[in-house]
């Protein structure tokens, strides 16, 4: 049975591994070995929304929504456990935490959401002591998150102690903002980097100077290079000690940053192509009967890893599984067919709010609808890819046949949701001060 390593990468661009002023060799060898897909598309903005649509197979908002997973969702973990792999899950990202009950199916589920409480397990500690402790903690970090080379530590040190079948997930944090100068760390530079990425990610993007536009491209470059190196690093280790070679490796963003291209930075915009837009390079053990290395040119969806990998190691699906799955196994594409399906689908519930944000992409088109105003855009994207000039008016049949594909996920939405009930969650302070850090209030 082969070994699975799924590592998503958080705010990860495509265009930025294809930027020839950013170095990625690591990333490069990766695709140079593999299948990588060019036209890869995510189901969310934002880490909630995609993530849920990559760990379950399932749209975002369906079933409950992203913010929570409700008790009857199965997901990735589950059908791996299930058919006899094992199971873990080693990141920093609050979205994605155990609060949120994203823990189904691991055995082992390490958070490290908070510095003196890495697997969110502490409980008789006083609250106020513990956040005052972990804040302290965080003014003496590098990253209000879990660098990737501890990360990469832990990840190895799994590996190293658990018997094989497995599977793996991470989530690399160090391109999310605040954006430090790679790993040229410094304090002067994490308190500039950090002030700079409030300033342009929630309070005053319309304020930011071109030379901190500038700075902030520049810095996102080097955390994107830093991260390549770590990641070369640790394909090392596992190579000298023969475990890359029965191991299907998936490297993928989750979504990823906006710079000024739609007047905001970060990725709480519409579903925009430099936000949705991502890179996927799944490379299968060299056994394996699949033509590689491709660079694979058809539209895919980050939905699609899920029933792709269950696909190649013969997973036996549960039935919820497969009643709930919207995605579908690449497989054939791989093979030369086309996908089985039109349209690609990205969608979140505003944080804190009540409204929905949708997208719909073909070739040709795409579609944006924001529900904070009722309000429809259309853009040509063969002859307007930058999204830059709203041509509904001028096709309103188009309109019209992405419209009946909202009311159909509108009606999605309403009907897979019907008596499912999500509860109330308390963040605690020390979480709440964590996803500030990170650009979330």
């Amino acid at each position: 049975m082969t070994n699975v390593l799924f590592l998503v990468v958080d705010s990860l661009r495509y265009d930025t591994i294809h930027d020839p002023k950013i170095s990625t060799p690591n990333i490069d060898k990766l695709a140079e070995e593999g299948i990588s897909f060019s036209q890869c598309f995510a189901q969310g903005v934002s880490t909630a929304p995609s993530m849920t649509a990559m760990l379950t197979g399932r749209y975002p908002l369906d079933y409950g929504g992203h913010w929570y997973l409700e008790q009857g969702q199965p997901t990735m973990a589950e059908q791996f456990q299930a058919n006899g792999y094992s199971t873990a899950a080693i990141h920093s990202n609050p979205n994605v935490s155990r609060l949120r009950n994203f823990h189904h199916g691991f055995d082992t589920f390490e958070e490290n959401i908070l510095p003196l409480d890495p697997d969110g397990l502490v409980n008789n500690v006083p609250d106020e002591l513990l956040r005052y402790a972990n804040k302290f903690a965080r003014i003496l970090q590098r990253t209000p998150y879990l660098p990737i080379e501890k990360v990469n530590d832990n990840l190895v040190e799994w590996i190293d102690t658990t018997e094989e079948p497995w599977f793996l997930w991470t989530q690399y944090m160090d391109v999310h903002g605040p954006y430090l100068p790679g790993d040229e760390f410094t304090y002067a530079n994490k308190f500039r980097a950090e002030r700079l990425w409030r300033k342009a990610a929630v309070n005053a993007p319309e304020d930011i100077t071109s030379e901190e536009h500038d700075e902030l491209w520049t810095n996102y470059g080097k955390e994107v290079e830093y991260l390549d190196k770590e990641i070369g690093t640790f394909f090392d280790d596992l190579s000298v000690k023969g475990i890359l070679e029965d191991t299907i490796v998936i490297l993928v963003g989750d979504h990823g940053d906006e710079f000024n291209e739609h007047g905001k930075y970060g990725h709480g915009n519409l579903p925009y192509d430099e936000l949705i837009h991502v890179p996927l390079i799944v490379r299968f053990p060299e056994s394996a009967e699949i033509p590689q290395p491709t660079n694979n040119e058809e539209i895919v969806r980050a939905v699609d890893i899920l029933p792709t990998i269950l696909d190649f190691v013969d997973a036996d699906l549960s039935d919820e599984m497969d009643n709930r799955m919207e995605g579908e196994s690449l497989m054939p594409v791989l093979h030369g067919q086309e996908p089985g399906y039109d349209v690609v689908v990205t969608e979140k519930e505003m944080r804190g709010e009540d409204y929905l944000r949708f997208g719909f992409r073909t070739t040709e088109w795409k579609y944006l609808y924001d529900g904070k105003y009722e309000e429809g855009y259309l853009y040509d994207l063969q002859n307007d890819p930058e999204e830059s000039t709203d041509v509904a008016n001028e096709h309103p049949d188009v309109v019209d046949r992405f419209e009946t594909v909202l009311r159909d996920r509108l009606s999605s939405i309403e009907r897979t949701s019907e008596g499912i009930t999500i509860p109330d969650i308390e963040q605690g302070k020390g979480v709440e001060e964590r996803l500030e850090a990170l650009g979330y209030k």
